[in-house]
């Protein structure tokens, strides 16, 4: 196999296509489990009970990815095995990334060179994982790659650059990252752009000005459609407020010099090799590496809050760019066996690493699964579940605020406060999702509530003694059962009629109960519908 241009289409680019998503359905349930797939997920299914993103639950992405998968979640609603379908609609993304890479690099080096990149960048481990999530950052590479294959390797032509910026306003309408894409793109278009010869063709006033139109497009009708329902101060905050004012990054001086003397290094370098390639036409592959590595680092000493997925968009570029570069070895290029052995080296050493990371036999989703399954199980779509970033999806928060990096650290300073006690009691909360709590809020959950499983806790308190007569100090008012762990216990509350369940109000209440042993109380619901607290552990 050669790195270089062939005119016809052989088989084999398609049999290695067909490999990758083989690999990919191989890899569904294997990929690791991230707290943004539920997040993403539950703001979808938000748009389709007629909710509205930064008013009625919190996010701080662009609404394009909710609005689009809306439907899906539609479609799926009240399935535990829901994130095995989102990932799967996640292949479409992963495709039109990849196809884009390969479109490129077909145009500027041929088809056996775009397979190499297909091959490279698509089984590159932080790629294939984190790509295959159910994560905005799917649609926004490949939104942004989608762009940049509209218009590299081709004449300058204004509805090429409208399309262009179209998929790039796609992008923008999908994460605010997009702007330091298009920085760092701007920069290196100019530096190359500089290096051309006098007479190479140029984008003139009209691309650009057709470019900036496609740009402008999808946000504008976004910022139109938040205006006009009245939440534009709302999305403001979650899209810019809250995502700057989240983070600092620590020794920014220092970072910020090492920034700079890295850029100045990577601008001097990417000059020479321009130089010495002497392009009579725009040098894509400079740009890729120059862009490429602009961008890797403003998010490593810039960005203040450094996250796997910020690296999607410029992998496969920088894969186009480093395959050009290894493909002009004179001594590679005159031994096509030692191009395949490379080639099979580089796959088989990024599959094992795949394999060690996460094995494809692994099911990531299996808690996931079963958790979310014993939640709809136990709650009504009219019930509120409190968890950290919305990992019930199909049930409301009391809790606006979503328990990720950023609030937590605001949190801990004191620069947010914590009302998750009182929102789960303003709202009769009665299940809980515990992981990511804040201490207080979760000290709460353990005193008032009742584990059903590793991070899931029900309503409900055990009782100290096993006396037919109680006083109990309910904090949190709901409907209550009294049981023995088995069955559902009659008695009599504050002097009452005799009953099998109550509603208690906060404060304290006497509970006589006329027979059995009394363990718990917990809430009538969940009892009613199978679930039965755990018996109390006793001395041997």
């Amino acid at each position: 196999m050669t790195f270089s241009s062939q005119r016809h289409i052989p088989v084999w680019p398609w049999i290695s296509l067909l490999f990758l998503l083989v690999l990919r359905l191989a890899w569904l349930n294997a990929y690791t489990l991230n707290s943004d797939e539920a997040q993403h997920a539950h703001v979808a299914w938000a748009w389709t009970q007629g909710l509205l993103p930064y008013r009625d639950v919190f996010d701080n992405h662009g609404p394009l990815f909710g609005w689009l998968h809306s439907p899906l979640l539609r479609w799926l609603d009240n399935r535990p095995d829901v994130l095995t379908w989102l990932r799967l609609a996640m292949q479409f993304w992963y495709v039109v990334a990849l196809g884009s890479a390969g479109w490129v690099a077909r145009r500027l080096y041929g088809w056996r060179t775009a397979v190499v990149v297909v091959l490279v960048a698509g089984l590159f481990p932080r790629f294939f994982i984190v790509s295959g999530q159910f994560r905005t950052d799917d649609m926004w590479m490949a939104m942004w790659l989608l762009g940049l294959a509209f218009i590299a390797g081709t004449p300058p032509r204004a509805w090429r650059y409208f399309l262009a910026g179209l998929a790039f306003g796609c992008a923008l309408s999908v994460s605010q990252k997009t702007l330091v894409l298009l920085a760092t793109s701007l920069v290196a278009a100019g530096i190359v752009r500089l290096l051309r010869p006098a007479g190479a063709p140029r984008a003139g006033v009209r691309c650009w000005l057709a470019a900036l139109l496609g740009l402008l497009l999808v946000p504008a009708i976004f910022v139109a459609w938040l205006a006009s329902h009245g939440v534009l101060t709302e999305a403001w905050y979650g899209l810019a407020g809250y995502n700057v004012g989240g983070a600092n990054k620590r020794h920014a001086a220092q970072q910020g010099l090492w920034f700079i003397l890295l850029a100045v290094a990577l601008i001097v370098l990417c000059v020479r090799v321009a130089r010495q390639r002497s392009e009579q036409g725009f040098d894509w592959p400079v740009f890729f590496l120059l862009q490429g590595g602009l961008y890797l680092f403003l998010i490593w000493f810039i960005w203040p809050l450094i996250t796997k997925q910020d690296f999607l968009p410029v992998l496969p570029t920088l894969a186009i760019a480093l395959t050009s570069w290894v493909s002009a070895w004179a001594w590679l290029g005159s031994r096509p066996r030692l191009q395949a052995g490379l080639l099979v080296f580089v796959v088989a050493a990024e599959l094992a690493t795949l394999i060690a990371y996460a094995p494809p036999w692994q099911d990531s989703l299996a808690e996931q699964r079963a958790e979310l399954s014993t939640v709809l199980r136990y709650t009504d779509e009219t019930d509120t579940v409190m968890d950290a970033k919305g990992d019930s999806i199909f049930r409301m928060r009391p809790y606006y605020p979503v328990l990720e990096s950023l609030a937590m650290r605001r949190l801990r300073r004191g620069q947010m406060v914590d009302t998750i006690v009182d929102d789960l009691i303003n709202h009769k909360t009665m299940m809980v999702i515990i992981r990511r709590l804040p201490p207080s809020s979760a000290r709460f959950v353990m005193l008032n509530y009742v584990q059903a499983g590793d991070d899931l806790w029900v309503a409900g308190h055990g009782l100290p003694d096993h006396q037919l007569n109680q006083t109990i100090d309910v904090k949190m008012p709901g409907d209550y059962v009294v049981t023995d762990g088995h069955r559902r216990l009659s008695g009599s509350l504050d002097g009452g009629p005799v009953a099998d369940h109550w509603f208690l109000d906060r404060g304290t209440h006497h509970l006589v109960v006329s027979e059995g042993t009394p363990v718990a109380y917990v809430w009538s619901q969940a009892f009613d519908r199978g679930w039965r607290p755990a018996p109390p552990v006793t001395g041997g």
